[in-house]
């Protein structure tokens, strides 16, 4: 695989003209998104799995077959955009595969980390560069919204395997990641922290000119350079670079992660639209009123006046039937028909269907919580689906948020995310306890843990020990980590009597009896 070589941020080109924000470009691009993904094309792709009015019990009728989709799976590397199209409408079609998709993207937590300042063993360290090294990365890391940036990029990685995007950062206001089209992007290579280096497609914007002029950098630059090259495929610098691919082991053949139980979501779909129409038939009924005749050979001889059965007839439509009901006036006595459910059996297809489906998608624990004969198979059950994601996310997220900070930051603090899942967050934060205890530098990463970044962290800590003086003025709160040793991990000496039940009993009493 290429290596890109390292470029100095905004040595590219010239600053464009109008350069949009970070809030402008989220704001725009929520306002444009459908178009700019084109979900359209997918849906027109996939016109529909089946004719649902139309079929007979379990028979497919439509332009989209899964002889298509066994096509595709058979010719891979032929059938990259096709997958990618069935991907996307069964991400939209399909409430299991969107759960599957959002249960492993959201395994990532990106607020259980370190972040570490520079650091020589050999020399002397400066404290107040150190300081403000630290606070220039905090400050920056806190207003980047990495979780919500990243999940949605994690999102896409799984329905598509890879994520193209283009990372906007404003002082003050944050970042926003612009997500670039599929289809006119392609890993070129590798930049020197091993992370992925995506290339756009410029022709891209021979049709979408205007969006060429209100992005700006770094795309002005790039279709610069193509005009005068004419190379289509430009490499995004990579202090905009951001991409992230699941099966990272290969970078050039790009499937969806999931493509091998497309099959069975294409079933599930045709057993579900199958079992509605059938939910929705059981309340039809039709009836029809029989014209007698006086039973003689004249054929035209009725027992009542037509004339007269018809006024009665209409105004038993107008009045009596409701929508769900037809009715016809035929010659003979009043009868009925009706349609009636027996889809009960097809719930159970159903439900079987879908419980496979999650098995077959590597597990999925949380969603097929019955699958479980017992809490530690559940466990490691989800153990292993978190080390599925976040084995293959969690490092490259990180290599791309330290090169992102090396062009926004002068020497920063390097950044440090744990492979360690939302689900093994609070096992963690036992564990992290037991070292802190132990008297080992990880307080700011406890309390990451209990969702307080580290600028807010610091800031509670100077207001309430500098300003206010709290630990002076109100005694520490007991917790069951307070030691009654020679207190040298900074816990409160206390009787171990009054700390346990029964000796908390006993003083109430005493208190009482007083």
């Amino acid at each position: 695989m290429p290596r890109i070589k390292k470029t100095t941020a905004g040595a590219t080109a010239p600053p464009a003209i109008k350069q949009p924000t970070a809030n402008q470009m989220r704001e725009w691009y929520e306002k444009n998104k459908n178009r700019l993904e084109r979900y359209e094309d997918a849906q027109n792709a996939i016109t529909s799995l089946r004719d649902i009015q139309k079929s007979t019990r379990y028979t497919t009728v439509s332009n989209y077959s899964k002889e298509d989709v066994k096509t595709y799976i058979k010719n891979i590397s032929s059938n990259e955009k096709n997958l990618r199209s069935l991907s996307r409408y069964l991400y939209y079609r399909s409430e299991i595969y969107y759960r599957l998709c959002k249960y492993y993207a959201n395994q990532i937590d990106l607020s259980i980390r370190n972040i570490i300042p520079p650091y020589v063993l050999t020399e002397d360290n400066d404290v107040e560069a150190t300081l403000q090294k630290y606070q220039e990365t905090i400050t920056v890391v806190d207003a980047l919204g990495l979780n919500y940036e990243f999940r949605k990029a994690a999102s896409v990685t799984m329905r598509e395997d890879v994520f193209y995007g283009v990372a906007y950062y404003t002082e003050g206001e944050g970042m926003f990641i612009l997500p670039i089209d599929a289809d006119y992007a392609k890993i070129a290579g590798l930049f020197p922290d091993g992370s992925f280096a995506a290339a756009m497609d410029m022709t891209y914007f021979r049709s979408h000119q205007e969006l060429l002029e209100y992005w700006g950098e770094p795309f002005q630059s790039m279709w610069n350079t193509y005009q005068s090259t004419n190379e289509r495929y430009q490499i995004i610098p990579e202090e905009y670079n951001v991409c992230i691919k699941f099966r990272n082991e290969d970078w050039e053949t790009v499937v969806p992660v999931l493509t091998p139980i497309f099959i069975n979501l294409i079933n599930l779909l045709d057993m579900t639209d199958y079992q509605a129409v059938q939910e929705a038939a059981s309340i039809y009924k039709m009836i029809w009123l029989e014209m007698k005749t006086m039973g003689d050979e004249e054929p035209d001889n009725w027992a009542v006046n037509p004339d007269i059965m018809i006024k009665y007839f209409d105004r038993m439509l107008e009045d009596a039937l409701p929508p769900y009901i037809s009715a016809a006036i035929v010659p003979g006595e009043l009868h009925e028909i009706s349609f009636p459910d027996d889809s009960s059996s097809d719930v159970t297809k159903v439900e079987k269907a879908t419980k496979e489906i999650l098995n077959t998608a590597g597990g999925a624990q949380i969603l097929n919580l019955n699958s479980a004969s017992n809490s530690t198979s559940f466990q490691f059950g989800v153990l292993a689906d978190s080390m599925f994601s976040i084995s293959t996310l969690i490092p490259q997220v990180q290599a791309i948020v330290n090169r992102l900070l090396s062009h926004w930051l002068t020497d920063p603090c390097k950044v440090k995310f744990f492979d360690v899942s939302i689900y093994q967050k609070n096992d963690f934060r036992k564990a992290i306890m037991e070292s802190c205890q132990n008297g080992l530098p990880n307080k700011i990463l406890l309390n990451n843990l209990n969702g307080v970044s580290e600028i807010d962290t610091l800031a509670m800590n100077f207001l309430e020990e500098d300003c206010l003086q709290l630990s002076s003025r109100l005694h520490p709160f007991n917790t069951s980590y307070t030691q009654s040793g020679d207190g040298k991990s900074g816990g409160q000496e206390k009787d171990q009597s009054e700390l346990s039940d029964e000796g908390l009993r006993t003083k109430d009493q005493n208190k009482n009896a007083k």
